[in-house]
């Protein structure tokens, strides 16, 4: 696949699976701006299911002047291991340090960023000191996933050949009750693919694992400086709750850009430059 539309003019980009535990490789894709970039090099890590179409319009500007290397998660489709590998936060936030290592940023100056799925997976992995990054960037985390309880009941007996059933039902259900299509129709739309091009199998045992997660009790372990990009109007993500966890992080700015489209804007990278500076 040609990855240039996601990415600044004259940026060169590369594509490579890190081998981050045993039988386990995830997919990486690698930006490289023309010039040397003033801020550290990002590890960029997408949602529960996000796809990289999610992140054209940031990519496409942090590029400019970021090294990017923009990571798959392990519950996606292209990351390489076996079926029974598990797919908890830990287990997510445990590859982290093996890419950290793998680029040569143990002990320098790195940026991890993370969305929705891939901020926690940020917090958890800092909570637990396997990763030390100079500053983590972060768009609606979670520090918890409540699901209905119908809903975790639906995924343990459901077989997951039978998830193109269901998930003409599922997408209705978001819809109706953590869109808003009239303020921010994209994230429908975002969402609807991510739902189409899923794995069914991992996509069934990661929910089935992230329905027991919480992490309140030890955001105060973080120590690591935060930049927190929450949207008031973005039910799916919770915005009290994001609140929450900006208040319980020893380091943390927030800034609410409103809508889920804003947190993925060209808006929302200027001012992670200037928070940088």
């Amino acid at each position: 696949m040609d990855y240039s539309q996601f990415c600044a003019e004259n940026v060169s980009w590369e594509t490579t699976f890190i081998p981050v535990r045993k039988g386990v490789k995830l997919f990486e894709i690698h930006f490289m701006p023309p010039k040397p970039s003033p801020f550290p090099p990002v590890i960029f890590l997408a949602g529960w299911g996000s796809l990289i179409y999610s992140w054209e319009i940031v990519l496409k500007e942090m590029t400019k002047d970021f090294e990017v290397y923009y990571v798959e998660t392990r519950e996606k489709g292209s990351a390489i291991h076996h079926g029974k590998q598990d797919l908890s936060i830990d287990s997510l936030g445990s590859d982290l340090d093996p890419i950290v290592a793998h680029h040569n940023l143990l002990g320098r100056s790195y940026i991890m960023f993370g969305s929705s799925l891939g901020a926690t997976v940020i917090l958890d992995a800092m909570s637990q000191d396997k990763i030390n990054p100079s500053y983590s960037i972060l768009i609606g985390p979670n520090a918890e996933f409540k699901a209905p309880w119908f809903w975790i009941l639906i995924a343990r007996i459901t077989p997951p050949f039978l998830y193109h059933v269901i998930k003409p039902v599922i997408i209705w259900y978001m819809k109706k009750n953590y869109l808003d299509t009239d303020s921010d129709p994209e994230q429908y739309q975002k969402y609807v693919r991510s739902l189409n091009e899923a794995h069914p199998q991992r996509l069934r045992r990661s929910a089935l694992n992230f329905s027991k997660y919480k992490i309140w009790d030890r955001l105060g372990s973080i120590h690591q400086k935060v930049l927190i990009f929450t949207g008031s109007k973005d039910v799916m993500h919770g915005f009290e709750n994001t609140v929450k966890i900006a208040k319980s992080l020893s380091q943390c700015d927030l800034v609410d850009l409103g809508t889920n489209a804003k947190t993925h804007s060209v808006d929302m990278v200027d001012q992670m430059r200037q928070y940088l500076e």
